[in-house]
Formats: C-alpha cells, structure tokens, sequence
C-alpha cells in the first residue's frame, strides 16, 4: 500500500490526498513535518512535504507524484485525454501554484506564525497575485469546472491553492479576491460539494483548529 507522507494542515498534502481518494488509491497516511533530518531528506531530498513511499522507495513534489498517480491508475482520468487540453490544464494549475499560492506564501509567517509583517512582501506580493487572478479568469472555463465538465487535477490543485490565500488577500490587502474570478465562487461551491472534497476539509479544518490553539 502507497504511504503519504506530510500532515493535514499542508493544503499541497490535502491536494495529494484529494487526488488519492478521487483515484480510488488505497493509501496510508503517516504524519510527518518538514525538516532538514537526514531520515527524512533520505525521503524528501528538500525536506518538504508531502511526499510518498512506493515499496519501499520515495517520491516527492506535489506535481511529479500527481502524474505518477495518473500513469499507474489512468481511470478515472485526472486529466484531459487530448494532449493540449491537459497541457492547457497543467498551464492553468501552474499559474495557481506559482501566482496564487506561491505568492501569499510570503505573508504565512506573518499570519499563521506572529512574525513581524514584510513590508517589501506587502508591496510586492498583490502585483503578482492580480496578474495571476488575471491569467486564472483568462484560462478558466467554470462549465462547471475549471477545463469543462469533468473534474480535473487543475480543480484540485487550485482548490487548495486558494484556501489559504483568500485568508492573505482579506487581512492583508482587504481583497476579496474570489470576487475578482467571476465563476470562481460558485466553481468553488461545486468543488466542495463533492464527497471526498468534504472529507478532505473537514479533517484540514479540524488540524487546523488544532494547530491554532497548540
């Protein structure tokens, strides 16, 4: 059985485990945080989370493991089957990743952790994260999800890539940034609708609560 390794406040682990219960893929998950330890960078070469362990042997980067799911169980397709529709997927997960989440990672410290505010990062953060709303209201279709009408890895990554951001565009920059994707709000109502989608933030929800009050 495949073993996830990472823990339930990470949302790039909430994504893994998302895809692995979309998949149907029986999985173990073992609790483990980011660090520098050499047991662990064995696994992990940067000593991130989440990564996986396959019979012994370890996988990590959120996107390498997501297509590894996809080569060993194709169905049901995470994907689109035509080759430039599941880049133009992989195009819109990236801008996501790089110009969302990547981006208000900046203002983590601060908001999660009590560390002082960056001032550099409050003037340089919403520049990149508008042009990112930009490129996502540009390459999304929301009919209902983001590449059509079947669920995709895109839905899944920019999900996750959102939930703490929102948190980021409200306290720092009083952003309504769901407001400024039309279609984003209800593509994220759809997205949570789903049964495993509910699973997964019920037990981010309750990690978190705990995390916060540790």
């Amino acid at each position: 059985m495949l073993k996830l390794y990472g823990f339930r406040v990470s949302n790039y682990y909430n994504m893994l485990k998302f895809a692995f219960l979309e998949k149907g893929i029986k999985f173990e998950e073992v609790h483990a945080m980011p660090n520098q330890e050499t047991e662990f960078t064995s696994k992990s070469p940067m000593g991130k989370v989440p990564c996986i362990e396959v019979d012994g042997a370890y996988l990590s980067e959120t996107g390498v493991i997501l297509d590894y799911l996809e080569d060993i169980s194709p169905s049901p397709a995470l994907f689109p089957s035509d080759a430039f529709q599941k880049a133009k997927a992989r195009e819109l997960l990236r801008c996501c990743e790089l110009y969302i989440e990547l981006a208000a990672r900046r203002h983590y410290g601060h908001l999660f952790f009590g560390e002082d505010i960056n001032e550099a990062a409050v003037n340089e953060v919403k520049p990149v994260m508008e042009k990112g709303v930009r490129a996502i209201s540009q390459l999304a279709r929301f009919s209902p999800y983001l590449c059509g009408e079947e669920l995709s890895y895109a839905d899944i990554v920019a999900y996750h890539c959102f939930s703490y951001p929102v948190n980021v565009a409200e306290k720092i920059y009083d952003w309504d940034i769901i407001s400024d994707i039309p279609g984003l709000k209800s593509w994220k109502e759809t997205v949570a609708a789903r049964e495993h989608c509910k699973t997964v933030d019920s037990e981010w929800l309750a990690a978190l609560n705990e995390f916060q009050n540790s």
